[in-house]
Protein backbone atom coordinates (compact mmCIF):
# COMPACT_ATOMS: atom_id res chain seq x y z
CA UNK A 1 0.00 0.00 0.00
CA UNK A 2 1.67 3.28 -1.24
CA UNK A 3 2.02 6.32 2.15
CA UNK A 4 1.64 9.67 1.54
CA UNK A 5 5.08 9.99 1.95
CA UNK A 6 5.56 8.70 -1.77
CA UNK A 7 3.84 11.32 -3.23
CA UNK A 8 6.01 14.28 -1.67
CA UNK A 9 8.42 15.64 -4.21
CA UNK A 10 11.06 18.48 -2.90
CA UNK A 11 11.10 21.35 -6.08
CA UNK A 12 14.08 23.78 -5.64
CA UNK A 13 13.08 26.54 -7.54
CA UNK A 14 14.82 30.21 -8.12
CA UNK A 15 18.55 30.61 -8.35
CA UNK A 16 20.46 27.52 -7.68
CA UNK A 17 23.84 29.63 -7.32
CA UNK A 18 22.43 31.26 -4.49
CA UNK A 19 21.31 27.89 -2.83
CA UNK A 20 24.96 26.23 -3.65
CA UNK A 21 26.20 29.41 -1.20
CA UNK A 22 24.07 28.91 1.26
CA UNK A 23 24.77 25.13 1.72
CA UNK A 24 28.69 25.53 2.07
CA UNK A 25 28.10 28.03 4.24
CA UNK A 26 25.87 25.91 6.43
CA UNK A 27 28.65 22.87 5.96
CA UNK A 28 31.34 25.82 7.12
CA UNK A 29 29.10 26.53 9.83
CA UNK A 30 29.08 23.18 11.00
CA UNK A 31 32.79 22.65 11.22
CA UNK A 32 33.44 25.80 13.02
CA UNK A 33 30.78 26.38 15.88
CA UNK A 34 31.61 22.71 16.67
CA UNK A 35 35.00 23.63 16.93
CA UNK A 36 34.22 26.76 19.45
CA UNK A 37 31.58 24.89 21.87
CA UNK A 38 34.10 23.80 24.31
CA UNK A 39 34.39 26.68 26.51
CA UNK A 40 30.95 27.87 25.91
CA UNK A 41 29.97 24.81 27.49
CA UNK A 42 32.22 24.37 29.77
CA UNK A 43 31.82 27.50 31.38
CA UNK A 44 27.70 27.58 31.43
CA UNK A 45 26.57 24.07 31.15
CA UNK A 46 29.54 21.56 32.56
CA UNK A 47 29.17 19.48 29.67
CA UNK A 48 30.15 18.45 26.21
CA UNK A 49 29.68 20.43 23.33
CA UNK A 50 27.31 17.69 22.09
CA UNK A 51 24.24 19.08 23.28
CA UNK A 52 24.71 22.59 22.06
CA UNK A 53 25.82 21.04 18.73
CA UNK A 54 22.94 18.88 18.45
CA UNK A 55 20.63 22.52 18.73
CA UNK A 56 22.65 24.04 16.39
CA UNK A 57 22.38 20.94 13.71
CA UNK A 58 18.28 21.22 15.01
CA UNK A 59 18.45 24.93 14.09
CA UNK A 60 19.87 24.94 10.87
CA UNK A 61 17.80 21.81 9.65
CA UNK A 62 14.68 23.88 11.10
CA UNK A 63 15.94 26.54 8.89
CA UNK A 64 16.26 25.48 5.70
CA UNK A 65 12.86 23.54 5.85
CA UNK A 66 11.92 27.30 6.49
CA UNK A 67 13.95 28.80 3.58
CA UNK A 68 12.26 25.68 1.14
CA UNK A 69 8.27 26.81 2.75
CA UNK A 70 8.86 30.24 2.24
CA UNK A 71 10.42 30.07 -1.48
CA UNK A 72 7.61 28.37 -2.38
CA UNK A 73 5.27 31.58 -1.62
CA UNK A 74 4.70 33.94 -4.71
CA UNK A 75 7.00 36.89 -3.14
CA UNK A 76 4.34 39.63 -4.33
CA UNK A 77 2.15 38.04 -0.88
CA UNK A 78 4.49 39.63 0.83
CA UNK A 79 3.65 42.81 -0.37
CA UNK A 80 0.20 42.42 0.96
CA UNK A 81 1.28 42.03 4.48
CA UNK A 82 3.92 45.27 4.53
CA UNK A 83 1.88 47.62 6.65
CA UNK A 84 0.12 44.98 8.85
CA UNK A 85 3.78 43.79 9.57
CA UNK A 86 4.77 47.72 10.80
CA UNK A 87 2.02 47.91 12.75
CA UNK A 88 3.28 44.56 14.55
CA UNK A 89 6.70 45.89 14.08
CA UNK A 90 6.29 48.94 16.60
CA UNK A 91 4.35 46.59 18.91
CA UNK A 92 7.08 44.44 19.49
CA UNK A 93 9.37 46.90 19.58
CA UNK A 94 7.85 48.84 22.31
CA UNK A 95 7.07 45.63 24.18
CA UNK A 96 10.61 44.60 24.31
CA UNK A 97 11.52 48.11 25.64
CA UNK A 98 9.09 47.95 27.98
CA UNK A 99 9.74 44.66 29.60
CA UNK A 100 13.86 45.87 29.37
CA UNK A 101 13.37 49.40 31.24
CA UNK A 102 10.86 47.26 34.23
CA UNK A 103 13.08 44.59 34.68
CA UNK A 104 16.32 43.37 33.48
CA UNK A 105 18.17 45.50 31.01
CA UNK A 106 19.95 42.40 29.37
CA UNK A 107 15.97 41.40 28.29
CA UNK A 108 15.80 44.81 26.79
CA UNK A 109 16.61 43.19 22.89
CA UNK A 110 14.55 39.98 23.65
CA UNK A 111 11.18 38.54 23.92
CA UNK A 112 10.07 35.35 25.50
CA UNK A 113 7.35 33.51 23.83
CA UNK A 114 5.70 30.01 25.57
CA UNK A 115 6.62 26.43 23.76
CA UNK A 116 9.50 28.62 21.23
CA UNK A 117 12.09 30.53 24.24
CA UNK A 118 13.35 33.94 23.17
CA UNK A 119 13.70 35.66 20.19
CA UNK A 120 15.17 38.84 18.87
CA UNK A 121 12.42 40.92 17.52
CA UNK A 122 14.82 43.30 15.52
CA UNK A 123 15.06 40.42 13.40
CA UNK A 124 12.00 40.26 11.66
CA UNK A 125 11.58 44.27 11.62
CA UNK A 126 14.65 44.15 9.60
CA UNK A 127 12.67 42.17 6.71
CA UNK A 128 9.39 43.75 7.68
CA UNK A 129 10.82 47.47 7.27
CA UNK A 130 12.62 46.18 4.17
CA UNK A 131 9.67 44.74 2.09
CA UNK A 132 7.47 47.71 2.81
CA UNK A 133 10.59 50.24 2.04
CA UNK A 134 10.33 48.19 -1.29
CA UNK A 135 6.81 48.26 -1.70
CA UNK A 136 6.43 52.19 -1.21
CA UNK A 137 9.51 52.79 -3.99
CA UNK A 138 7.88 50.40 -6.50
CA UNK A 139 4.41 51.99 -6.16
CA UNK A 140 5.04 55.69 -6.03
CA UNK A 141 7.99 55.59 -9.33
CA UNK A 142 5.47 57.93 -10.82
CA UNK A 143 5.79 60.59 -8.30
CA UNK A 144 9.41 59.12 -6.16
CA UNK A 145 10.59 62.90 -6.56
CA UNK A 146 8.03 64.64 -4.46
CA UNK A 147 8.13 65.09 -1.19
CA UNK A 148 5.43 63.29 0.17
CA UNK A 149 6.89 59.83 -1.23
CA UNK A 150 9.98 60.98 0.81
CA UNK A 151 8.00 61.94 4.33
CA UNK A 152 5.96 58.40 4.11
CA UNK A 153 9.33 56.46 3.72
CA UNK A 154 11.62 59.14 6.32
CA UNK A 155 9.16 58.67 9.09
CA UNK A 156 8.26 54.84 8.97
CA UNK A 157 12.45 54.40 8.87
CA UNK A 158 13.13 56.62 11.53
CA UNK A 159 10.37 55.32 14.06
CA UNK A 160 11.75 52.19 13.62
CA UNK A 161 15.17 52.76 14.11
CA UNK A 162 14.35 54.62 17.31
CA UNK A 163 12.71 52.44 18.73
CA UNK A 164 15.62 49.19 17.82
CA UNK A 165 18.81 52.01 18.80
CA UNK A 166 18.36 52.29 22.61
CA UNK A 167 19.18 48.92 23.00
CA UNK A 168 20.99 47.81 19.99
CA UNK A 169 22.49 50.87 18.44
CA UNK A 170 24.78 48.78 15.58
CA UNK A 171 21.60 47.16 14.14
CA UNK A 172 19.21 50.35 13.89
CA UNK A 173 22.19 51.81 12.26
CA UNK A 174 22.44 49.13 9.65
CA UNK A 175 18.78 49.29 9.19
CA UNK A 176 18.87 52.61 8.21
CA UNK A 177 21.85 52.09 6.16
CA UNK A 178 20.17 49.51 4.28
CA UNK A 179 16.93 51.46 3.56
CA UNK A 180 19.34 54.43 2.57
CA UNK A 181 20.91 52.45 -0.28
CA UNK A 182 17.35 51.66 -1.09
CA UNK A 183 16.14 54.61 -1.49
CA UNK A 184 18.99 55.75 -3.43
CA UNK A 185 18.80 53.03 -5.70
CA UNK A 186 14.77 53.89 -6.02
CA UNK A 187 15.08 56.87 -7.14
CA UNK A 188 13.97 59.37 -4.13
CA UNK A 189 15.69 62.62 -4.37
CA UNK A 190 19.18 63.31 -3.91
CA UNK A 191 18.05 66.46 -2.31
CA UNK A 192 16.13 64.72 0.33
CA UNK A 193 18.94 61.88 0.61
CA UNK A 194 22.16 64.85 1.40
CA UNK A 195 19.58 66.25 4.22
CA UNK A 196 19.34 62.81 5.72
CA UNK A 197 23.38 62.21 5.37
CA UNK A 198 24.16 65.33 7.13
CA UNK A 199 21.40 65.03 9.78
CA UNK A 200 22.40 61.82 10.30
CA UNK A 201 25.91 62.59 10.88
CA UNK A 202 25.64 65.27 13.22
CA UNK A 203 22.94 63.75 15.11
CA UNK A 204 25.70 60.68 15.81
CA UNK A 205 28.42 62.66 16.90
CA UNK A 206 26.20 64.76 19.42
CA UNK A 207 24.59 61.74 20.93
CA UNK A 208 28.47 60.46 21.14
CA UNK A 209 29.33 63.76 22.82
CA UNK A 210 26.37 63.46 25.08
CA UNK A 211 27.23 60.54 26.05
CA UNK A 212 30.85 60.53 26.76
CA UNK A 213 30.27 63.34 29.65
CA UNK A 214 26.66 61.55 30.61
CA UNK A 215 27.14 57.60 29.86
CA UNK A 216 24.23 56.72 32.20
CA UNK A 217 21.62 58.43 30.21
CA UNK A 218 21.08 55.52 28.11
CA UNK A 219 20.87 52.02 29.04
CA UNK A 220 23.93 50.83 26.75
CA UNK A 221 25.68 54.29 26.59
CA UNK A 222 28.62 53.67 28.55
CA UNK A 223 29.09 50.29 27.00
CA UNK A 224 28.96 52.02 23.20
CA UNK A 225 31.01 55.28 24.76
CA UNK A 226 33.90 52.32 25.74
CA UNK A 227 33.38 50.24 22.76
CA UNK A 228 34.51 53.00 20.17
CA UNK A 229 37.67 54.39 22.81
CA UNK A 230 38.95 50.99 22.81
CA UNK A 231 39.00 51.10 19.29
CA UNK A 232 39.89 54.90 18.94
CA UNK A 233 42.94 54.28 21.20
CA UNK A 234 43.46 50.36 21.45
CA UNK A 235 45.21 48.87 24.02
CA UNK A 236 47.30 45.96 22.50
CA UNK A 237 48.53 44.50 25.95
CA UNK A 238 45.09 44.24 27.21
CA UNK A 239 42.83 41.09 27.07
CA UNK A 240 39.99 42.02 25.10
CA UNK A 241 37.90 40.09 22.73
CA UNK A 242 39.07 41.86 19.93
CA UNK A 243 42.63 41.57 21.26
CA UNK A 244 42.30 37.73 21.14
CA UNK A 245 40.19 37.85 18.02
CA UNK A 246 43.00 39.71 16.39
CA UNK A 247 45.30 37.43 17.59
CA UNK A 248 43.74 33.66 16.14
CA UNK A 249 43.66 35.99 13.10
CA UNK A 250 47.53 36.62 13.47
CA UNK A 251 48.09 32.73 13.96
CA UNK A 252 46.15 30.75 11.32
CA UNK A 253 48.97 32.40 8.48
CA UNK A 254 47.90 30.89 5.13
CA UNK A 255 46.60 27.68 5.19
CA UNK A 256 46.04 27.90 9.06
CA UNK A 257 45.73 24.88 11.93
CA UNK A 258 43.32 23.07 10.39
CA UNK A 259 39.90 21.99 11.71
CA UNK A 260 39.60 21.16 15.52
CA UNK A 261 42.99 23.11 16.22
CA UNK A 262 41.82 26.16 17.49
CA UNK A 263 43.33 27.81 20.72
CA UNK A 264 42.24 31.18 20.71
CA UNK A 265 38.40 30.06 21.26
CA UNK A 266 39.16 29.07 24.59
CA UNK A 267 39.41 32.56 25.92
CA UNK A 268 36.80 34.54 23.32
CA UNK A 269 33.85 34.06 24.84
CA UNK A 270 31.66 34.64 22.03
CA UNK A 271 33.82 32.71 19.60
CA UNK A 272 31.08 30.49 17.99
CA UNK A 273 28.80 33.42 17.92
CA UNK A 274 30.11 37.09 17.07
CA UNK A 275 33.81 35.99 16.58
CA UNK A 276 33.29 33.05 14.70
CA UNK A 277 35.24 34.30 12.00
CA UNK A 278 38.15 35.31 13.61
CA UNK A 279 38.17 31.27 14.28
CA UNK A 280 37.38 30.86 11.00
CA UNK A 281 41.23 32.18 9.57
CA UNK A 282 42.99 30.55 12.65
CA UNK A 283 41.35 27.24 11.24
CA UNK A 284 41.40 27.30 7.96
CA UNK A 285 44.14 30.51 7.43
CA UNK A 286 43.58 33.34 4.98
CA UNK A 287 42.46 30.86 2.67
CA UNK A 288 39.24 29.65 3.73
CA UNK A 289 38.35 33.28 5.11
CA UNK A 290 38.81 34.35 1.48
CA UNK A 291 36.45 31.40 0.82
CA UNK A 292 33.91 32.56 2.95
CA UNK A 293 34.51 36.22 1.85
CA UNK A 294 34.29 35.12 -1.98
CA UNK A 295 30.49 32.86 -1.18
CA UNK A 296 29.19 35.97 0.36
CA UNK A 297 30.29 38.35 -2.57
CA UNK A 298 28.97 35.63 -4.57
CA UNK A 299 25.47 35.72 -3.38
CA UNK A 300 25.80 39.94 -3.36
CA UNK A 301 26.49 39.75 -7.36
CA UNK A 302 23.58 36.99 -7.69
CA UNK A 303 21.27 38.95 -5.59
CA UNK A 304 21.83 41.95 -7.94
CA UNK A 305 21.25 39.48 -10.98
CA UNK A 306 17.91 38.20 -9.39
CA UNK A 307 17.06 42.15 -9.21
CA UNK A 308 17.63 42.94 -12.57
CA UNK A 309 15.84 39.57 -13.88
CA UNK A 310 12.87 40.66 -11.96
CA UNK A 311 9.90 42.01 -14.10
CA UNK A 312 8.19 43.98 -11.29
CA UNK A 313 10.02 47.13 -9.28
CA UNK A 314 8.74 45.19 -6.36
CA UNK A 315 10.86 42.35 -6.51
CA UNK A 316 13.48 44.46 -7.92
CA UNK A 317 14.26 46.47 -4.58
CA UNK A 318 13.11 43.81 -2.29
CA UNK A 319 15.95 41.40 -3.86
CA UNK A 320 18.22 43.98 -3.50
CA UNK A 321 17.48 45.30 -0.22
CA UNK A 322 17.44 41.90 1.32
CA UNK A 323 20.76 40.50 -0.14
CA UNK A 324 22.23 43.49 1.07
CA UNK A 325 21.01 43.41 4.56
CA UNK A 326 22.84 39.99 4.47
CA UNK A 327 26.12 40.90 3.15
CA UNK A 328 26.24 44.21 4.98
CA UNK A 329 25.71 42.13 8.16
CA UNK A 330 28.58 39.70 7.01
CA UNK A 331 30.67 42.36 6.02
CA UNK A 332 30.00 44.13 9.74
CA UNK A 333 30.91 40.99 11.26
CA UNK A 334 34.07 40.53 9.62
CA UNK A 335 35.54 43.87 9.48
CA UNK A 336 34.61 43.26 13.84
CA UNK A 337 36.69 40.42 14.01
CA UNK A 338 39.79 41.58 12.17
CA UNK A 339 39.91 45.13 14.40
CA UNK A 340 38.96 47.39 11.52
CA UNK A 341 35.01 48.34 13.40
CA UNK A 342 34.66 48.40 17.11
CA UNK A 343 32.87 45.56 18.29
CA UNK A 344 29.06 45.61 17.89
CA UNK A 345 27.36 41.71 18.46
CA UNK A 346 26.54 41.18 14.75
CA UNK A 347 26.89 37.64 14.01
CA UNK A 348 27.84 36.11 10.82
CA UNK A 349 25.03 34.93 8.59
CA UNK A 350 24.46 31.32 7.88
CA UNK A 351 27.64 30.35 10.02
CA UNK A 352 27.32 32.24 13.57
CA UNK A 353 25.52 29.76 16.56
CA UNK A 354 22.33 31.03 17.30
CA UNK A 355 18.49 30.54 16.46
CA UNK A 356 16.70 34.07 15.67
CA UNK A 357 19.67 35.28 13.41
CA UNK A 358 19.90 32.01 11.25
CA UNK A 359 16.00 31.51 11.09
CA UNK A 360 15.03 34.50 9.35
CA UNK A 361 18.23 34.96 7.12
CA UNK A 362 16.41 31.90 5.80
CA UNK A 363 13.37 33.89 5.84
CA UNK A 364 15.17 36.90 4.11
CA UNK A 365 17.04 34.40 1.29
CA UNK A 366 13.66 32.68 0.78
CA UNK A 367 12.16 35.53 -0.51
CA UNK A 368 15.03 36.33 -2.54
CA UNK A 369 14.51 32.70 -4.10
CA UNK A 370 10.90 33.13 -4.42
CA UNK A 371 11.71 36.25 -6.80
CA UNK A 372 14.51 34.69 -8.28
CA UNK A 373 11.57 31.72 -8.96
CA UNK A 374 9.06 33.94 -10.57
CA UNK A 375 11.35 35.98 -12.74
CA UNK A 376 12.92 32.20 -13.97
CA UNK A 377 8.98 31.68 -15.14
CA UNK A 378 8.71 34.27 -17.46
CA UNK A 379 11.87 33.74 -18.79
CA UNK A 380 11.04 30.64 -19.73
CA UNK A 381 7.48 32.14 -21.06
CA UNK A 382 9.26 34.51 -22.98
CA UNK A 383 11.33 31.68 -24.56
CA UNK A 384 8.36 29.41 -25.31
CA UNK A 385 6.58 32.52 -26.92
CA UNK A 386 9.85 33.36 -28.87
CA UNK A 387 9.94 29.66 -30.21
CA UNK A 388 6.45 29.16 -30.91
CA UNK A 389 6.33 32.61 -33.33
CA UNK A 390 10.18 31.42 -35.07
CA UNK A 391 8.27 28.34 -35.26
CA UNK A 392 4.83 30.52 -36.79
CA UNK A 393 7.11 32.24 -39.33
CA UNK A 394 8.77 29.01 -40.29
CA UNK A 395 5.94 27.39 -41.58
CA UNK A 396 4.54 30.62 -43.03
CA UNK A 397 7.48 30.87 -44.88
CA UNK A 398 7.19 27.21 -45.79
CA UNK A 399 3.85 27.22 -47.20
CA UNK A 400 4.48 30.66 -49.10
CA UNK A 401 7.28 28.97 -51.09
CA UNK A 402 5.03 25.87 -51.45
CA UNK A 403 2.28 27.97 -53.01
CA UNK A 404 5.07 29.64 -55.12
CA UNK A 405 6.21 26.69 -56.45
CA UNK A 406 2.52 25.63 -56.99
CA UNK A 407 2.02 28.79 -59.07
CA UNK A 408 4.89 28.19 -60.77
Amino acid sequence: MATGFSNIKIRIKGDKVIWMVFLLLMVISCLEVYSTLGKTVYEKQGGTPIGMFSKHLFILLLGTCVLYAVHHIKYTYFSRFAKFGLLISFALLSITLIIGSLGDKAAARWLTIPLIGQFQPSEIVKIILIVYVARVLALNQDTIKSLDVFKKLIIVIVGICILIFPENFSTAAILFLICFVMMFIGRINLKYLGIIVVVGIVGIVSIFAILQSKPDLLSRGGTWVNRIEEYRNPDKTAITQSNQAQMAIATGGFFGKFVGNTTQARFLSESHNDFIFAIIIEEGGVLLGMVVIALYLILLYRGIQVAKRSKGYFGAFCAIGLVIMIVFQALINMFVASGLSPVTGQTLPFISYGGTSFLFSCIALGIVLSISSEANKDQVKESLQQDITEEELSLQDNESQLEQGAQG
